[in-house]
């Protein structure tokens, strides 16, 4: 296989072929952000890993949006950090030069962390990674390989299920119940009809070549039988190549051996919208978005060291604005929509993102609004292109032009790349995979990202670092002798990583799949400020993180919340002493006078509402500084920011997440319990649920809740809101009926007296 001196700096990180066969452990498809987190964490556990990859200069491309975490997305982004992943804060804080931490009006379980980046940044510190840092060139064994991947090669037999010789109930101590029913899941899922012995790949110079393995990772994205689409033209591709029309061709091959064993393939779509020139929008007439400062970054270890990212501490920050959607936007947005692509799936209208949705479908749905927002986001510090967010529509290049300039700031606006679509094939994780991402039919054979049914890069990179680390630990166990470790499984209570793959195996998808707070029921517990203390001692345990920092950060940080929650609790003044120190109104207000004699620990305080850890703290400091303090109370001053969020959570959220079990278990025991078939799922009856759910409730009508449970995109809160509707409900007949006996036993009672 070539290998270019352009791209391999480190002997280490590519090696010459002197056969048309080489062999590795595993063999991941694909550099992009599920593939490059699959390869690390494969490296990671100890594997001698191959990224195969068309172009090894697009390796980390930002390929759509050039932005990374949200709600929900930003939770991703900090457990991959957790668990020694690249995306984590190792990336994305080098390239970051725009963030806001989102919902920060909100409770902390919902607030997302997000960063715009720096296209040529963060791609640069992707290969960086692999070509030039000593842990992926000196410390694993990480190969890049320039090719194309056309097939894989089977062993085309019936195979029993790789069997786990460790006692499962005797491996899994202190790892929580979700968790271990995951892992059961995945390591009795019966037969396979084939396994893993290579792939084939076509070289630059259209040569085939044979590289032998254990395991094979696919995380294709939108290749896999890719078509892009610019107005009515159609044509081969997976994406378009940055700054050209040059367009990298889609995987054919791959997609013909999943038919023949049946894999469920579907199509979905996605869309990226126009570049245009930032040195024609009026920015004056756009509202600012100014970023942070200082930042919530995405690195655990920043925020131990309490360091900024690096553009931060460079000021090499940058402003979005907010442009809007009119009138005249839409009138043209439906008037031009016979010139949009017809699609393989939906009978033609295509199969994307339900939150990440065209302009057209913004349109389409939403008639009664008068406008929609647009984002202005460059996409770095060295470049004047610039993103418009939220304007995605595959009209033809001049079409795309009149809607663009008909909105505030863009009357004069340059497209630079007009928008285009892609369609692909994916594969229905529901019946396909296990929970390590292994596919049923062939063992071996692992899946991550788009391939899976999922949209974004974050949800992609979660997918590759598990698939990674079991095709890992699996096949470099095997290449050792070894006998087969444990799958790594991350359950639903340990993180959003875990409710991403147990949604995807359990319910599968027919759209686009994006994560969000609410698809998690324990959401309370799974925050962002505390995904180092979830996730990353179990890295370590998995052969996923090995850094010392890392693991000493952790302790240090879990010692400091424990040290810092004790004193709390043993800290108590009289409700009237903390009011008069702090403040009346947030002790109780005029309430006061009926408990200002009754003593309050520290934590309780902390636990009301719109109280402060910092307001507590301050009072704890006046009152050490009056008065001897044990060693107990003491405070060595204000929680440091290392741990200051997570102290507070914790102490505000301890009540809430008692409830959230008790919910839960409830919710559990009532899985067999019937739903009435009279119901009828409307906004007046269910106001709290979204439009998707309750679409999706009228249309399946589940007759139990566990068919209820398995309706994708409803989450657990919807079930257990579904559930305490229909025990209300059940309640308000039961009484309704005892008032009507009652009421015919007074009558014929009365009756009988008139008589």
């Amino acid at each position: 296989l070539r290998s270019s001196h352009r791209f391999f700096r480190s002997t280490h990180a590519v090696r010459k072929f002197a056969s048309r066969t080489d062999s590795f452990d595993v063999v991941v498809v694909g550099g992009g952000h599920a593939g490059c987190e699959a390869a690390a964490a494969a490296a990671r556990t100890g594997a001698r890993v191959a990224l195969v990859t068309q172009r090894i200069d697009t390796i980390g491309e930002l390929s759509c949006n050039p932005s990374m975490g949200g709600i929900g997305k930003g939770h991703l982004v900090k457990e991959i950090d957790a668990l020694g992943g690249l995306q984590g804060g190792g990336i994305a804080d080098e390239a970051g030069i725009h963030y806001r931490l989102l919902n920060r009006r909100k409770g902390p379980a919902v607030r997302g962390p997000r960063a715009q980046m720096d296209r040529t940044q963060y791609k640069s510190a992707m290969q960086h990674a692999f070509l030039e840092s000593e842990e992926y060139t000196k410390l694993h064994d990480l190969t890049l390989v320039e090719a194309s991947v056309e097939d894989v090669m089977l062993e085309e037999t019936v195979l029993p299920t790789q069997s786990i010789t460790k006692d499962l109930t005797e491996s899994t101590e202190g790892v929580t119940a979700s968790t271990v029913k995951a892992m059961e899941a995945a390591m009795k899922h019966g037969q396979h009809r084939a396994r893993i012995r290579g792939v084939v790949v076509m070289t630059p110079e259209k040569e085939r070549r044979e590289i032998s393995c254990g395991a094979v990772v696919i995380t294709t994205g939108t290749f896999l039988r890719g078509v892009l689409m610019l107005g009515k033209d159609r044509y081969s591709g997976g994406r378009h190549l940055r700054d050209s029309e040059e367009v990298e061709p889609p995987s054919i091959g791959l997609a013909k051996t999943l038919e023949k064993f049946e894999f469920p393939l579907g199509r979905l779509k996605t869309g990226t919208p126009a570049r245009v020139d930032g040195k024609t929008i009026d920015w004056d007439a756009c509202i600012i978005q100014p970023s942070e400062n200082p930042v919530s970054s995405f690195s655990h270890l920043l925020q131990f060291r309490n360091e900024q990212p690096i553009n931060v501490r460079r000021n090499t920050m940058i402003n979005c604005y907010q442009s809007r959607t009119n009138a005249e936007t839409h009138k043209l947005v439906m008037e031009y929509e016979h010139t949009l692509p017809t699609y393989d799936g939906m009978g033609g209208d295509g199969n994307g993102p339900r939150y990440c949705p065209s302009i057209y479908k913004k349109v389409q749905r939403f008639p009664e609004r008068t406008g929609h927002n647009c984002f202005l986001e460059p996409e770095g510090l060295d470049t004047d292109i610039v993103y418009p967010n939220g304007m995605s529509g595959p009209y033809p290049p001049d079409i795309q032009l009149k809607i663009l300039r008909s909105m505030t700031g863009l009357s004069e606006v340059e497209i630079v790349r007009p928008g285009y679509d892609v369609e692909y094939d994916f594969v229905n994780p529901q019946t396909a995979l296990t929970h390590t991402l292994e596919t049923k039919p062939i063992a071996g054979l692992y899946l991550a990202g788009q391939i899976c049914g999922t949209t974004g890069y974050e949800e992609a990179a979660a997918q590759g670092i598990v698939a990674g680390a079991n095709a890992g630990r699996i096949a470099g166990a095997a290449a050792r002798g070894e006998e087969t470790p444990l799958p790594f499984v991350i359950g639903r209570d340990e993180g959003y990583i875990g409710v991403l793959i147990d949604d995807l195996v359990t319910k599968g998808t027919n759209e686009p799949y994006r994560m969000f707070t609410s698809r998690a029921e324990y959401r309370m517990s799974l925050r962002a400020d505390n995904a180092d203390l979830r996730l990353t001692r179990k890295g370590f345990e998995f052969g996923l993180v090995h850094d010392q920092e890392r693991l000493q950060a952790l302790e240090t940080r879990e010692y400091m919340i424990d040290d810092r929650i004790a004193k709390l609790k043993h800290f108590s003044l009289k409700v009237q002493d903390w009011a008069d120190r702090g403040s009346r109104e947030l002790m109780g207000g005029a309430q006061i006078g009926k408990h200002g004699s009754q003593k309050k620990t520290a934590d309780e305080v902390v636990s009301m509402p719109h109280v402060t850890l910092k307001d507590v703290e301050n009072v704890m400091i006046a009152v050490q500084s009056e008065q001897q303090s044990d060693e107990e109370t003491e405070l060595d001053g204000p929680s440091p920011s290392s741990i200051y969020d997570t102290v507070e959570a914790a102490i505000k959220y301890q009540f809430y997440e008692k409830r959230q079990q008790r919910d839960m278990a409830s919710w559990r025991r009532a899985q067999g319990l019937r739903i009435p078939p009279d119901i009828t799922y409307v906004r007046s009856e269910f106001p709290a649920l979204r439009s998707e759910e309750l679409e999706k409730l009228s249309r399946v009508q589940p007759t139990t809740f566990a068919e209820a449970s398995q309706i994708s995109g409803l989450n657990p809160h919807t079930l257990v809101y579904l559930y305490n509707y229909v025990e209300r409900r059940s309640k308000e007949r039961d009484r309704s009926r005892r008032r009507e006996n009652q009421n015919l036993v007074n009558n014929r009672k009365q009756a009988t007296e008139s008589g």
